[in-house]
């Protein structure tokens, strides 16, 4: 069996390493493994493209975007995650001080706009990451450059597919993407990794399922001059997107030998009907439909790691988690290629299949585990994405559960292990990090937004100038003693808010009162929003995150903002029809909707509580800031009156 002399070299240097290092792991319980141990890979996705993860809301500046960055970090290590796969580059734009690349406009909202004070959050990333033990693996999306049609027209001036429009292919959805046809197309992306790998001290290279788009996308020119050598279109596109793996292998280990270069393509190859290496399965297989020979690359050991997407639940008749993981086990035995499980943990909170609703869900996710680290060819895990632990805490739990007593380390991080702070990280509703006593000690109400009932301002705030379409609503709430400011002159209209808060001020605005007779576990007794909390599950206006939690300290999103407000409506009789869900087709970023939300969107956009922005998306994802939630429960009481 083939192998890949640069496979060859590593493991040469693994036990060189082994030998003669006195370098240790560090492990998030503070334990010490050897270099040479063989441990479990806890990884997590974190989603840029249409802020999915991070950031919350695009902007430029800096303390704004550290500030997400390091909760989302702690969060990580507080679940015990040990590598975090951060995208980088979305969609033929970056995260990074790129000489190739633009800026990100999911970054700060213009594509070439670079954020405040010389800001790089890669840099920022990989030095806070290690700084927790644990890895960062710079994950790119290679030929994506829109992720939707509306984009084409504000593409940066310096951006590589306005620079050489020769190689760009536009699919017949308008998403625009590099030909992977076109060797110039290889060489662009290869040399955007290896910029990543020479300048920044990243764990790894990742990529994921994004090759060609479909059988239909239109190559037929390119394809005309290799017809000779390709008489089936179909080999011709595989043999392009295996000569990009081959040339990124080659390119990124002849930088950093250690660095780890893997892909997380679809979880099904092939199914055995059509071809006969092929898994028991009956889904959509990357070899036919997306062009992408994911066995070959781990035959061929191009990659360091493959990280299947096995997106399904154990019994699914189509694809049987088992199956796969049992298909992928056999295909990387006796090769080198470690084998990670992409894990579906975002069904949890979005699917209607019952295996993965409610407790169903946690203990699926909780087998898929334990089911890994009984295979001896499974290194480990990784889960998409990372907001979804926050809007289900029960997964949340059940990370902290699965890794608390694990004594492991990824592969290659030899990080000094620094302090054991034995505080927790939190965040208040400003968005502003703060540390609290592990003993249990919590912020005082006066830290945050609520006001007290003698609280009455008119028109003091001095730094709403750029918000004065939301002014009269602010200074409306405040009068009424529903908000009130950081202090008597200052609103803080960029911070976010948690969930409790926004509760809070749906609560108050409703003017409705319930006997609280039981809770959610995590509201405690004697939190200043106890009560509302309380009457809002009593009023069905909030049902939680699942297991009986409602996850008050956690910053809200938009969708949720917008569920929690179509209850208020319904429960007010302010609607009268079901929504119309069409109306969501005007955004370009609307498929981002999680499906529990979509009816309460658009109840919220036909009734004029919710607008869409500049760039055509409503960002569902999106985190809400106090200037957000004040205009928006201001509309409410609107249509109260």
């Amino acid at each position: 069996m083939k192998k890949n002399r640069n496979f060859a070299i590593k493991m040469l240097m693994l036990v060189l390493c082994a030998a003669i290092s006195t370098s240790v792991f560090y492990v998030p319980n503070g334990a010490e493994v050897s270099a040479a141990d063989n441990t479990e890979l806890r990884g997590v996705w974190v989603s840029t493209v249409a802020n999915i993860d991070y950031p919350s809301t695009q902007t430029t500046d800096s303390e704004v975007l550290k500030s997400q960055l390091v909760q989302v970090l702690d969060n990580c290590k507080d679940m015990g995650f040990n590598a975090v796969f951060f995208q980088v580059r979305p969609c033929g734009d970056a995260f990074y001080k790129s000489s190739i690349f633009p800026w990100s406009k999911y970054l700060t909202g213009t594509q070439g706009l670079a954020p405040d004070n010389d800001f790089d959050p890669l840099e920022f990333a990989v030095t806070e990451a290690h700084n927790r033990g644990m890895q960062l693996h710079a994950w790119i999306n290679p030929y994506r450059i829109t992720n939707n049609s509306a984009d084409n027209k504000y593409l940066a001036k310096s951006n590589p597919a306005v620079l050489n429009p020769g190689l760009v292919l536009t699919d017949s959805d308008g998403k625009m993407y590099y030909n992977p046809g076109d060797s110039a197309s290889v060489d662009l992306i290869v040399r955007g990794a290896a910029e990543i790998a020479e300048n920044y001290d990243v764990d790894g290279i990742h990529m994921d399922d994004y090759f060609y788009p479909n059988s239909s996308f239109d190559d037929d020119t390119t394809y005309s001059f290799h017809k000779d050598q390709y008489p089936d279109k179909a080999d011709w596109r595989r043999s392009n997107v295996d000569k990009l793996v081959k040339a990124m292998d080659e390119k990124l280990h002849s930088i950093k030998p250690e660095i780890q270069f893997g892909i997380s393509p679809r979880g099904i190859w092939a199914n055995k009907s059509d071809m006969a290496e092929g898994s028991d399965t009956r889904g959509g297989g990357s070899y036919t439909e997306i062009y992408a020979d994911s066995r070959k690359w781990v035959k061929e050991g191009w990659v360091d790691y493959i990280m299947p997407q096995i997106y399904w639940n154990i019994g699914y008749e189509i694809a049987d988690y088992t199956t796969l993981c049992n298909w992928w086990s056999d295909v990387v035995n006796g090769t080198g290629v470690k084998l990670y499980i992409g894990e579906a943990a975002y069904r949890t909170t979005s699917s209607s299949v019952p295996a993965w609703t409610g407790e169903n869900g946690t203990n699926e996710l909780r087998t898929h585990i334990l089911d890994g680290r009984n295979n001896p060819e499974i290194g480990g895990y990784c889960c998409f994405t990372y907001n979804t632990f926050l809007q289900n805490r029960s997964i949340y739990a059940l990370m902290q559960e699965m890794n608390s007593e694990a004594v492991n380390a990824p592969q290659g991080a030899v990080r000094a292990s620094g302090d054991n702070n034995e505080s927790v990280r939190t965040e208040d509703n400003s968005g502003d990090t703060v540390t609290a006593p592990s003993d249990g000690g919590s912020l005082s109400a006066n830290d945050y937004m609520l006001p007290s009932s003698s609280d009455k301002y008119e028109n003091k705030f001095t730094d709403m100038g750029n918000y004065w379409w939301a002014m009269d609503a602010v200074n409306n709430l405040a009068s009424r003693g529903i908000i009130r400011g950081r202090s008597e002159t200052e609103f803080d209209p960029d911070s976010l808010i948690t969930r409790a808060d926004n509760t809070v001020l749906l609560l108050r605005v409703l003017g409705k009162t319930a006997e609280v007779t039981d809770n959610f576990a995590d509201v405690y007794p004697g939190k200043y929003y106890y009560n509302e909390i309380g009457m809002a599950k009593a009023l069905g206006i909030a049902s939680g995150v699942g297991d009986n939690c409602f996850d008050p300290d956690a910053t809200i999103r938009r969708e949720d903002m917008a569920t929690l407000a179509y209850r208020v409506l319904t429960r007010e009789k302010l609607l009268t029809t079901i929504p119309n869900t069409a109306v969501l087709n005007n955004f370009s970023d609307s498929d981002d909707i999680y499906f529990y939300a979509r009816e309460a969107m658009a109840a919220c956009v036909d009734k004029g509580l919710m607008s869409g922005y500049g760039d055509g998306t409503i960002k569902p994802k999106g985190y809400a800031s106090r200037v957000e939630v004040a205009l928006f429960v201001y509309r409410i009481s609107q249509l109260m009156k």
